[in-house]
């Protein structure tokens, strides 16, 4: 047993030794080679993504030639395998790049790609896999969406309750015909006989509902993420079951698409990530004379598919374009924990009017697993990209506002909807990755350390709509009165958020049987 742990120390010691001793190797050889350096034009790319680019290429160039990779290399050797050849190559091609603009201290310019300096940046950009970070903010996009779709439910359910029984003293439209049966239930409760006391009349408890959205927005460029335009479509169904007059459960499960393309007007680089993904959220409301408070638990899986376009021009006839597709395949799981309280105020003269401020809790842990890409052409530009592990805690400060109108075929109730969120978890984003073909060849050093534009400590969403009962609870089944039917539509769109901007449009209904 002794000699078994020794022998591990050992190995785990002898592992050790040799990443430190290649990592000194490393850093001797971009001493030595000062000439072969993309470094030389620090403060001088275009954006601070290319200045990340052109220190991750760097290292990787150095590294690899401290292996023994050559710069007049053309083929694979024994100490240059096939895997770090077609990393080799592409690193090679923008140092030497560098070399030939850096003319005053010579170096070797064999496989330079005779670009200038703008065009060297453009290509270290294409290399950076900056397009990993829309990931995060298509989980993010569909998770708010769900939470969106289960508020409006709550909010459905709960009505403004106080304020709709005491239109119904104003109204002599809301009757029978235009309550729903967790109206009814409330406005027996009011009475204080409950609705079990009618004995001719048993009220469904039971809800089932559908929801469907429409997303679409645009990011702009900024130093870490590229340009894109996004659409997205989600659906939403589930059933609720009320308990008491004043208690409700449910649960929601949601399926939704989103496309992301990025706009080569507006960045460097071209591409898609494609995100399918899925949602199984139970809640549970409470709701008393004007208090309302619900709470919920969600799991969520999604799926991306990703094709980042690698494309730049050479201007030596000696070296080709570039002009490849790294794609992948990855998921993510998200865990989402969610609380809300509410008051509802009806002011003494508008009793049509309801007057809701809240506060809402939102924490959310996201697991991106990690990865490999495929160059489609094999020419050594795919990543792995590291595991990720994201975490957000939100509160969120509401006010809606909402109001009652009785028609002869049903009521319509019109809501403003105002969230004010503010993040709590303001830790930094990196992504870490490195060149898939070379991942036994290099060490950590070598990572490309993918910066993001950061969490956003402070956003708000603005929401107008109207839901609407078409229907009450009109006929009777072999479990009591049921049949009511309510229809919402809503236009929300978020704002304040840097360089980003979305909009929803999104209806659903409920029918009680």
């Amino acid at each position: 047993m002794k000699l078994r742990v020794k022998l591990r120390v050992s190995i785990k010691n002898h592992s050790i030794c040799i990443r430190f001793i290649r990592a000194v190797l490393v850093l001797f050889t971009a001493i030595n080679t000062a000439h072969a350096s993309l470094l030389a034009f620090q403060g001088q790319y275009g954006s601070e993504l290319e200045e990340q680019a052109a220190i991750s290429n760097q290292r990787v160039y150095d590294e690899l030639k401290a292996l023994g990779c050559t710069d007049t290399q053309v083929a694979a050797t024994t100490n240059c395998d096939a895997g770090s050849f077609r990393v080799w190559n592409g690193v090679r091609e923008l140092v030497h790049t560098a070399n030939e603009l850096n003319n005053t201290v010579g170096g070797p310019t064999l496989f330079s790609l005779d670009s200038d300096l703008e065009g060297l940046g453009f290509a270290l950009r294409w290399t950076a896999g900056e397009e990993f970070s829309t990931q995060e903010s298509m989980s993010d996009s569909f998770v708010n969406g769900q939470l969106s779709g289960l508020s409006s439910r709550v909010t459905a359910l709960t009505r403004g309750m106080k304020g709709f029984a005491l239109a119904s003293n104003y109204f002599p439209g809301i009757s029978q015909k235009t309550l729903l049966a967790s109206d009814a239930l409330w406005l027996e409760e009011q009475k204080g006989g409950g609705a079990s006391g009618d004995t001719d009349k048993v009220l469904s408890p039971w809800g089932g509902f559908f929801n469907t959205s429409y997303t679409y927005g645009d990011q702009d460029a900024s130093d870490f993420e590229d340009a894109y335009d996004f659409v997205g479509y989600a659906y939403s169904g589930g059933v609720d079951y009320r308990l008491s007059p004043s208690w409700v459960v449910g649960v929601t499960m949601g399926y939704s698409e989103q496309d992301i393309a990025f706009d080569a007007n507006k960045s460097i680089v071209e591409g898609t990530v494609d995100m399918t993904a899925y949602s199984l959220m139970p809640f549970l409301l409470f709701q008393a004379d004007s208090l309302f408070a619900t709470v919920s638990a969600g799991y969520q899986v999604a799926e991306f598919e990703t094709e980042r376009f690698i494309r730049y021009p050479s201007f030596n006839p000696n070296v080709s374009n570039t002009d490849t597709i790294a794609v992948s395949d990855n998921d993510a799981d998200i865990v989402t924990v969610t609380g809300s309280v509410g008051y509802s105020y009806t002011p003494s003269r508008f009793a049509m009017l309801s007057i809701d401020p809240y506060l809402s809790i939102n924490y959310q842990r996201t697991s991106i697993g990690e990865y490999t890409e495929q160059d489609i052409k094999n020419e050594g530009f795919a990543f792995t990209v590291d595991k990720q592990n994201l975490e957000s805690f939100e509160s969120v400060l509401g006010l809606r506002v909402q109001g009652v109108a009785s028609f002869g075929w049903g009521v319509l109730v019109p809501f403003v909807d105002v969230q004010f969120f503010t993040e709590h978890n303001t830790g930094d984003h990196k992504i870490n990755a490195i060149y898939a073909d070379a991942n036994d060849s290099l060490t950590d050093v070598s990572q490309f350390s993918l910066e993001t534009n950061g969490t956003e400590l402070s956003y708000n969403i603005y929401a107008v709509g109207v839901s609407a009962v078409v229907r009450g609870t009109t006929y009777t089944t072999g479990n009591g009165a049921a049949g009511g039917i309510q229809v919402y539509f809503s236009y929300r769109s978020i704002e304040n958020i840097q360089d980003y901007t979305q909009h929803i449009l999104a209806g659903g209904a409920r029918y009680e049987f």
